[in-house]
């Protein structure tokens, strides 16, 4: 049995551990986002391919977080996210000294082992050390630190890459990473006694390869065709793998994920719902920065202040309503944010240049408020929702669908765009796309968001909040 942490000083120092943890690993989801035109146009690759630069990094996350989430919950937490965030910052150096894109896609999936490893740690640590009453204010945190790293990495970005390289987007992580190591072997709680069980390999290895083939065959479609053995081969491997991954959870004792939990549909509709947002808000972020460059003819830096705005909505509110969202009730606070993201899906599947700068910077703040609202509240849920006794893999579960869900988004909306940009199914690059057909792959396949979007809202609705103790 954990320690629950009582004193109010020890914990605001665990929850500054863990936000520098998630702001850290979102941040290098999204800080490539606003070089990738740069780096596109430097290797000349088309959108859809130098998406892998953000793909390879979220899907190696995504992909491994349920993993290192049951070796936390085992009592290697402490050593997991210092190990992480050492694997994290050795990436980073490989990464920002890469020439040429092969080597930065693999450098890359290095760092999401490092990230992920962070990522599976940081919830976990709240749920063992923090007490119940607390799940609100530390998901807030954690929406918060995950939602501002990847807003503000645009930011950030953006001004690295306009005033010195994109190389440089990279080397901003080792003094972060070098002060991580040190404030957290101070910091966290030391372990308690691993257990011994059994590990469940068949399903982490058949729940990795599901993933990296779903996202592989979704992301390259436009470029192969739906009969390219290629395509065929993946989605085939992402069906058996489907099929392995549900057989070896229900037959193992001690399951990666414990599929049986999904026959509570409340559980199954919160985390969809989430799922969901997450896909539509990390596809938003991937976009977005195409949009600022070829439509609105802004410099890396100019975009990424104005990508900034989202991540200081989201700062500003997202801790003090997870706190209120604690104490009235989380249904509430979802319904509203996901009707924001609506909102601003449907604004985008629309604007153009011509409107202006009041109507971009509006929609900007929109974003913001979806996750300053419903942030905490959205994942708590998850947490909320699940059988007693299986709170951490719960915090595992959410940590998983909003990585994969922003690795899915990124996927998805590179997928849409090229095909709706393919000039008589030929792949266009970046740079030689024409404006007009750029702003109409743009607007479909932010409708296509608006379409998805929605769902997130009827999901979130229909479940209700469990009843309160008095």
């Amino acid at each position: 049995m954990t320690a629950i942490i009582l004193d109010p000083f020890r914990q605001k120092l665990l929850l500054i551990a863990v936000g520098i943890a998630v702001f850290m690993d979102a941040l290098d989801g999204s800080v490539v986002n606003i070089a990738l035109p740069v780096i596109a146009a430097e290797f000349g690759a088309d959108t859809g391919t130098i998406s892998w630069v953000s793909v390879a990094y979220l899907l190696t996350l995504a992909g491994l977080i349920l993993i290192f989430g049951k070796l936390a919950d085992r009592g290697y937490v402490k050593i997991l996210f210092i190990a992480g965030f050492i694997l994290f910052t050795l990436g980073s150096v490989v990464c920002g000294l890469s020439p040429d894109l092969t080597l930065l896609i693999i450098s890359r999936v290095f760092q999401g082992i490092g990230a992920s490893m962070i990522a599976a740690s940081a919830p976990m640590i709240c749920v063992k050390y923090l007490p119940a009453k607390m799940l609100g204010v530390s998901m807030g945190v954690l929406t918060a630190a995950s939602s501002i790293g990847f807003a503000i990495g645009p930011a950030i970005g953006g001004v690295i890459t306009h005033f010195l390289s994109w190389h440089w987007i990279f080397f901003i992580n080792i003094p972060i990473g070098i002060f991580a190591v040190l404030f957290a072997l101070k910091i966290i709680p030391r372990a308690t006694v691993p257990d011994r069980s059994p590990f469940d390999f068949t399903g982490a290895a058949a729940l990795f390869c599901l993933m990296v083939s779903g996202v592989f065959a979704l992301e390259r479609l436009p470029h192969l065709g739906l009969f390219d053995p290629l395509i065929i081969g993946a989605v085939c491997v992402c069906l058996i793998s489907l099929v392995l991954f549900c057989a070896a959870e229900l037959r193992s004792s001690h399951p990666i994920l414990n599929i049986r939990v999904f026959k509570k549909r409340p559980l199954t509709f919160v985390v969809t719902a989430f799922l969901i947002s997450q896909i539509t808000s990390a596809g938003f972020f991937y976009l977005l920065p195409f949009y600022l460059s070829a439509g609105m003819n802004f410099d890396p830096a100019a975009s990424g202040l104005l990508l900034f705005i989202p991540a200081a909505v989201t700062a500003l509110l997202s801790i003090p309503l997870g706190h209120w969202s604690d104490m009235t009730g989380r249904r509430g606070f979802v319904i509203a944010a996901f009707g924001v993201l609506s909102v601003t899906n449907l604004i985008y599947a629309f604007i153009v240049p011509e409107w202006g700068l009041i109507p971009l910077v509006g929609s900007l703040v929109l974003m913001g408020l979806v996750w300053g609202i419903g942030g905490g509240a959205a994942s708590s849920r998850i947490v909320e929702q699940m059988p007693k006794g299986e709170e951490g893999t719960g915090s595992s579960l959410m940590i998983t669908t909003l990585y994969f869900g922003s690795v899915v988004g990124i996927a998805l909306y590179a997928s849409v765009f090229t095909a709706m940009t393919s000039a008589a199914g030929s792949v266009v690059s970046f740079a030689d796309l024409d404006y007009a057909v750029f702003m109409y792959g743009f607007h479909i396949t932010n409708a296509v968001g608006l379409l998805i979007g929605a769902a997130a809202l009827i999901f979130s609705a229909v479940v209700k909040d469990p009843p309160r103790a008095k």
